[in-house]
């Protein structure tokens, strides 16, 4: 197996492990959040994340960013914070 290919299993493996952690927070964390936009839009949600999705992959490439390390930095950020959804907004536990 070439160096380019295991760097990028590793990779694959070290995205997906930040993804699984990522909904395992927002399980409680952000549930209610996603069920008020999920009610207010009547647009196909898979098709809008879909569009998000894209346009940061172009952005990324465009800036020479890692989509993966920026998921890293993101979760490292939140992944001890708690708090609660208080009328569709996330309200830390040091502000309630």
């Amino acid at each position: 197996m070439s160096i380019n290919k295991t760097l990028d299993n590793h990779r694959g493996i070290i995205l997906d492990n930040l993804i699984s952690n990522v909904e395992k927070w927002g399980k409680e964390t952000r549930k209610e959040e996603v069920y008020e936009v999920l009610e207010k839009t009547n647009k196909n949600v898979k098709m809008e994340f879909g569009d998000v999705m894209v346009t940061m992959i172009i952005m990324a490439k465009q800036l020479d960013i890692d989509l993966a390390e920026c998921l890293e930095m993101a979760y490292e950020k939140i992944k001890d914070r708690k708090g609660k959804t208080i009328n569709g907004t996330f309200v830390k536990e040091a502000d309630l």
